[in-house]
């Protein structure tokens, strides 16, 4: 997989608030020039969080079971946290 990228699927987005402040307590402060995007997209019946990880995060990514992936399409793409310069430099 080309540039180090994980992508972790969260499930359905509504009881996900709990996981995410603790992946933003974890990741504070996230270090200069890495990010974890986040996008929505349709599943079977409920849409679906999926997290993208930097290339520096991939110790954390691997720690929440994400698994390795191509760099994000930066299309549906939002800043969870980091650096959001990061979403425009996605193809």
């Amino acid at each position: 997989m080309s540039a180090g990228w994980s992508r972790w699927v969260v499930g359905d987005p509504t009881p996900a608030e709990p996981l995410l402040e603790a992946l933003r307590a974890e990741l504070a402060p996230v270090p200069v020039g890495e990010a974890v995007l986040q996008k929505l997209e349709s599943g079977d019946l409920h849409c679906q969080l999926i997290l993208y990880f930097s290339p520096g995060l991939q110790a954390i990514a691997r720690r929440h079971g994400a698994a390795p992936c191509p760099p994000p399409d930066s299309n549906g793409l939002s800043l969870l946290l980091g650096d959001g310069s990061l979403i425009q430099s996605q193809g």
